[in-house]
């Protein structure tokens, strides 16, 4: 069936039942279908990226917008993470020029930190979040000016 490709190619697997009997790729499709790319927010699916005999050999996450493997976020994480680098300004990479490139690549570090951190808090695990989460897209930018005469 796949003796034709060559190992740089790369096939797009379907999300149907073939491969479950690997409880690897069931995570993966599970993965896929509840995260996003950490660098852009675009969506994942599963890619076979060598040739090989075996089904489920070198099935990956890949994100189709940059073209990567990429092992993604839960889109909560992706958006905290985007609005901490377009409105706070966050750079963890000052040497390197102001490009789209650099601005993708400090929303993955700020979501990979983010990430860390509340599975650490064990709010996340390997299925996603233990509890629902309901992100106020309006409040995530708002800010709080208190006055001296509130603390009081």
């Amino acid at each position: 069936m796949l003796d034709h490709l060559t190992e740089t190619e790369t096939v797009k697997i379907t999300l149907d039942k073939k491969a479950t009997g690997d409880p690897r790729v069931a995570e993966l499709r599970n993965r896929v279908k509840r995260c996003c790319c950490k660098y852009c927010g675009g969506q994942l699916s599963l890619r076979r990226i060598a040739y090989s005999r075996n089904e489920n050999a070198r099935i990956e996450i890949f994100c189709n917008n940059c073209d990567r493997i990429e092992f993604g976020v839960e889109p909560e994480i992706y958006k905290v993470a985007k609005y901490f680098v377009e409105e706070i300004k966050f750079d963890h990479y000052p040497d390197v020029d102001a490009c789209e490139r650099k601005k993708r690549m400090n929303v993955a570090k700020v979501s990979e930190i983010i990430a860390w951190g509340v599975k650490n808090l064990g709010l996340l695990t390997i299925e996603g979040f233990k509890f629902p989460l309901e992100l106020d897209n309006e409040i995530i930018g708002e800010s709080i000016v208190i006055e001296d005469s509130d603390l009081d």
